[in-house]
């Protein structure tokens, strides 16, 4: 029997695909605002955004006819024909944003046009629609969400926390306004006021949510090349971040994740970059928009382009050209960048801070005349798609060869390979056979692998004796019928490791006070990190506080760590993908061994007889060991081996 769904339940479907979570909402309110014209919009949440969500604007506003179609499945005032499909140029068009939101929220809009002397509102609630009455207002409209799922237990309890909520929506408004940077935007978070954008192009954006440190530190950029306009900032080779959060791609306006650029710009800094590093920019590229389709994920935040080998090559090239200081990179290079209002990165004073958008949004000037286009206001001129011709323009792609296997490979006997998906002439027998020799195979590799990174067992039945030290770097024993060599550097730095290693485990770890604090500060993300393994590091002698959302302070460290580099500590640190389930993460397993390296015994060292003792007394006779790098403490060679070297024994 095949059911007819009612509205409440396919309007609740379609929230599952594009309200996840309070952030969902935010970024759906705000491209609405955007695509109405706005020039100025407020973002106000309460609770993480579970509890309120208020987006208020100066755009077009809605008229009172059209203000009981919002809340309708489907409606849009964005496309008309499905050929407007090939040509979009507004961030949402779907028609299900304020449909999926009120399906599972309490939804009140206000709303007034310019032409009209008083506003209207209209509220939903579960999908139910309430009356549609007069409301004094100013040109523009507001929007509140209260109460998200409210009727969608469910979801609501799959939810995180107020304050990872809260940090989703604060890592999304700072890719919005990034993305709309001649927007002004003010964003709140409980009374209080996070973000304040004046809408003054990229330098401006790029200030409000990273400071003037970020931007002493990039290099902007605006050209065009092959028919794209390519702008924003971009991180010299000193200024990488350790995690790829502070990189931002924008397309057309629409703020995406789009691996085709993302690649671009990694390949460009490569050869800059080493191990846990990666560059930092905001990068907007704009072409025109029969050429890119935006209609490929329900949230919109994926792009697939026409030709992706012209929009690779041109990113490329120009990001080459800046990163290799070219001379072609003066054409590139934005020597005179706006002057921004915004002169550092300190926090808002008491005395800056607006009201919030619940008293007031002043708005004076006439909406409809506010929004030029992005690309006049730059002085950039597009060229049309008919003029565009991406054949001509598209610079030469050379595949790279195949790396082909030698003569020798080539030509030997080839593996007969098994085929039991043709059960005509394989019987079930055969295929157990199969699926039996590929199981014992893998098992076979794993042991391999595993016995190479377990310790080897060195037996040593008769007593040890010192014969001395060679090369100042091994001491030589003699056991029974057999000659060890142990490295004295390895043997101590395993030694030493493994000390420090028990002592955090145990928490019997000596701290130092630091004499003047290490501040550092992070982005919204890095800080939920921070957040959730707070105690971790109070456990292991770090002191850690957090002084406010984003940023944090070290007062004490462990006596063994307290001269390591802080900076590529934590960087490092945030970038270990097992920092949040290891007791022990990679990265502190590393700085242990660079600690215990540096503190041991060094090749070349000469040592007393006593201290020689004193080394092997703290071996204990454990010669398997390797030290953390991997490296074996001893090496034992039996008197057969040393016989067959002088060709005592064939």
């Amino acid at each position: 029997m095949i059911n007819l769904l009612t509205k409440d339940v396919f309007n609740k479907i379609s929230a599952g695909e594009v309200v996840e979570r309070p952030a969902s909402v935010v970024k759906e309110l705000f491209e609405n605002a955007v695509d109405a014209g706005a020039t100025e919009i407020a973002v106000y949440i309460e609770n993480g955004g579970i509890s309120r969500i208020f987006v208020m604007d100066n755009g077009c506003g809605i008229d009172k006819d059209d203000l009981p179609k919002a809340y309708l499945p489907h409606a849009t005032s964005k496309l008309k024909v499905a050929e407007d499909l090939d040509h979009i140029e507004t961030l949402g068009f779907r028609g299900e944003a304020l449909a999926s939101i009120a399906a599972v929220a309490k939804c009140n809009i206000s709303s007034k046009t310019a032409d009209n002397e008083i506003g209207y509102r209209l509220s939903c609630e579960g999908g139910v629609m309430g009356e549609l009455t007069e409301t004094p207002c100013v040109d523009g409209t507001a929007v509140t969400v209260c109460d998200l799922f409210f009727n969608t237990p469910a979801r609501l309890k799959f939810l995180k926390s107020e304050k990872s909520e809260e940090n989703e929506v604060t890592a999304l408004v700072e890719k919005l306004i990034l993305s709309n940077p001649y927007v002004s935007v003010r964003y709140f978070v409980n009374d209080k006021i996070v973000y304040q954008s004046f809408g003054e192009g990229f330098k401006d954006s790029v200030l409000t949510v990273y400071g003037v440190e970020a931007v002493n530190n990039c290099y902007e950029i605006s050209t065009n090349k092959n028919g794209l306009l390519i702008e924003g900032f971009i991180g010299n080779t000193n200024f990488l971040k350790g995690n790829r959060t502070y990189q931002t791609v924008i397309v057309n306006g629409r703020w995406v994740n789009d691996n085709t650029i993302s690649t671009a710009m990694h390949n460009a800094y490569s050869s800059y970059l080493m191990k846990r590093q990666y560059p930092f920019y905001v990068l907007s590229v704009t072409l025109p928009s029969e050429f890119v389709d935006v209609n490929v994920h329900p949230r919109k935040t994926e792009v697939r382009f026409q030709n992706n080998q012209v929009v690779y090559g041109a990113v490329y090239s120009v990001v080459s050209k800046v990163l290799d200081g070219s001379a072609d990179a003066l054409d590139v290079i934005v020597n005179s960048p706006k002057k921004s209002k915004i002169i550092d990165d300190k926090p808002l004073s008491e005395s800056t801070i607006i009201s919030t958008p619940r008293d007031s949004f002043d708005i004076g000037a006439d909406p409809k005349s506010l929004r030029p286009s992005k690309l006049v206001e730059m002085g950039y001129e597009l060229p049309k798609a008919r003029e565009v011709d991406y054949a001509a323009t598209q610079e030469k792609y050379v595949r790279p060869e195949p790396i082909l296997p030698s003569a020798k490979i080539a030509q030997s006997t080839p593996t007969e390979v098994k085929d039991f998906t043709d059960t005509s002439t394989v019987g079930d027998s055969a295929i157990d056979d199969v699926f039996r020799e590929n199981k014992e195979y893998i098992e076979k590799l794993e042991k391999q692998k595993a016995k190479k990174a377990e310790q080897e067992q060195i037996d040593t039945d008769a007593p040890v004796t010192v014969v001395g030290q060679v090369l100042n770097t091994f001491l030589v024993l003699e056991c029974g019928k057999d000659m060890i060599l142990v490295d004295q550097h390895a043997a101590h730095e395993r030694i030493l490791y493994d000390n420090f290693c028990i002592k955090l485990k145990t928490n019997d770890v000596v701290k130092q006070t630091l004499l003047v604090p290490y501040t550092f500060r992070v982005n919204v993300k890095e800080a939920d990190l921070l957040f959730e393994r707070i105690e971790y590091f109070r456990e292991i002698g770090i002191d850690l506080e957090a002084v406010d959302d984003v940023t944090f302070k070290v007062y004490s460290l462990p006596l063994d760590l307290v001269d390591m580099d802080f900076d590529a500590f934590f960087a490092d640190v945030l970038n270990d993908t097992k920092f949040k389930e290891d007791k022990l993460p990679g990265i502190l397993r590393e700085k242990l061994a660079q600690k215990a390296c540096k503190s041991a015994i060094k090749a070349g060292d000469k040592l007393s007889r006593s201290e020689i003792n004193e080394l092997l007394a703290m071996l204990k006779q454990n010669w398997g060991l390797k030290c953390p790098h991997g490296r074996p403490v001893c090496v034992k060679i039996s008197e057969t081996e040393i016989y067959k070297w002088f060709k005592r024994i064939v």
